[in-house]
């Protein structure tokens, strides 16, 4: 089962983060699992837009989305802890695996129903107690007794920031009384299509006007 599939555009998803472990409910307006811009786009009841980058999370349990039956395609060599932890997880898809978190220590047992390895996180689609949830950069998952560590990946980019895009749109209005508009699925904030605030920084084709930008975003450290 993909990410992609479990967290459907228009799907009302429970989002935690995983440092707070904060709860928010919302609805999906995109979700990206393996681009540099990897993480959700997420509409609030009050109609604001969140991007939560998938670094951010620890969990969404998407509501409404019920598990599949994945059957196993292939088991295990005989000496099963010498191989890479994306083809034990391939070989493990459809049966019951421990997945465990060092900080805080946390663990959870369920079916792996699919999983993604992308820029900067390993998600996994897991059904628990009948229902699915993904999990988002676990440190070790163990099956029958075998251990395997996830790699953490090293990309070449700079990573996306948890960001209030409606509120960071509005404030930046209220500076510049220039032309702005959010597009959500890039996702991005639009100024006179010269200038464009990403969750990772802000690109710009007019020089002044970006460095007006980048100023007004550090002076309130949206940025």
């Amino acid at each position: 089962m993909d990410p992609k599939i479990a967290l459907r555009k228009e799907m009302v998803a429970e989002f935690t983060l995983n440092r707070s472990f904060n709860t928010y409910k919302g609805k999906v307006v995109k979700a990206e699992f393996t681009s540099p811009l990897e993480g959700i786009v997420v509409k609030n009841k009050k109609d604001q837009l969140y991007f939560y980058p998938l670094l951010a999370l620890h969990m969404v349990k998407p509501l409404n989305c019920f598990p599949i039956n994945v059957i196993p395609k292939t088991s295990l060599p005989t000496n099963p802890k010498n191989i890479h932890i994306k083809e034990a997880l391939s070989r493990i898809v459809g049966r019951t695996v421990k997945v465990f978190y060092e900080n805080p220590k946390t663990s959870y047992l369920g079916r792996l129903l699919g999983f993604k390895r992308g820029v900067f996180s390993w998600t996994l689609v897991m059904e628990i107690h009948g229902e699915v949830v993904l999990l988002f950069n676990p440190d070790y998952i163990i099956y029958y007794g075998t251990r395997w560590d996830f790699l953490k990946n090293n990309p070449p980019y700079k990573p996306p920031k948890l960001m209030n895009i409606t509120k960071t749109a509005n404030y930046l209005k209220r500076c510049l009384l220039e032309e702005i508009k959010i597009e959500p699925e890039h996702p991005r904030i639009n100024i006179e299509d010269k200038v464009y605030v990403y969750p990772y920084g802000v690109v710009y084709e007019d020089e002044y006007l970006g460095e007006m930008v980048i100023n007004i975003l550090k002076e309130k450290e949206f940025i």
